[in-house]
């Protein structure tokens, strides 16, 4: 197994990419602590870990507040007396406006969680990792973060920065053995996805599947990636499989964006 015996964190977990990630890291045989501020949307994911066998504690926890982060690492070293991966894949979005347009205050908001939020968990778990001399952290990106499409400005900037982010760990947590690395996506194939391409083919007055081919176009593999897929990266990065590997940004996304 990829993961077996390593305790992971894993934040932001929900029906899409966090349930993902965890369900994959289970199978390879890592001990898990899940995070996310909605309790139903984390206890969903938790039956269906203890369902599978897999060892999991759940932590409700608002990243945005440093002393929540601290008890979310603290119940992991209790539970499990280390921590080996840090997948910070809480985001927030924020108001679709364009720059000129937009609150100030949102631009904030948006920070805390998507550059505040991981700068906190990656402080935290950091001495667990130095001390072993062994660390894995994977911060789930989007290709916004290279290729800002319009209205998303405060996101694709606090992204950016949550990139240069990663660089930075692994230039300066490299020589204690701890990795860094992003992952970049696009469009996740699920139930959002699937809903906004239903409601855009009928304000098009098309098929879906031909609405859909419409909108991947551009994809060189001409299609989006399924959320399993697009975990399948992120245990990838988390794994030994990935030992050489520090300060790089993987884009998952069909070849929408490249990572820079």
């Amino acid at each position: 197994m990829l993961l077996e015996d390593k305790v992971a964190i894993v934040t932001g977990i929900g029906p899409a990419m966090g349930r993902s990630i965890a369900l994959a890291f289970a199978r390879e045989g890592a001990k898990l602590a899940l995070c996310a501020r909605r309790k139903d949307r984390l206890q969903a994911v938790v039956d269906e870990v203890e369902a599978a066998g897999g060892e999991v504690l759940a932590v409700p926890t608002d990243i945005t507040d440093r002393a929540a982060c601290q008890r979310l690492v603290d119940a992991t070293l209790e539970r499990f007396g280390r921590i080996d991966v840090l997948v910070q894949n809480g985001h927030y979005d924020g108001d679709y406006k364009v720059v000129t347009d937009s609150d100030p205050d949102d631009w904030r908001a948006i920070m805390e969680v998507n550059l505040f939020g991981a700068l906190h968990l990656v402080q935290l778990v950091a001495p667990s990792m130095r001390s072993r001399r062994d660390g894995r952290i994977v911060l789930i990106n989007t290709g916004a973060s290279t290729d800002p499409p319009p209205t998303l400005g405060a996101y694709a900037a606090s992204k950016a920065a949550l990139a240069s982010l990663a660089r930075t760990i692994a230039v300066e947590l490299g020589p204690d053995g701890i990795r860094a690395n992003g992952v970049q996506l696009g469009p996740v194939k699920g139930e959002n996805w699937d809903g906004w391409i239903a409601a855009g083919a009928k304000e098009a007055g098309m098929s879906e599947p031909d609405f859909e081919a419409l909108q991947c176009r551009d994809v060189p593999l001409r299609s989006v990636p399924t959320a399993d897929e697009c975990a399948g990266a992120v245990l990838f990065l988390a794994s030994d499989l990935a030992r050489p590997i520090t300060g790089q940004s993987l884009a998952v996304n069909g070849g929408r964006w490249f990572a820079a």
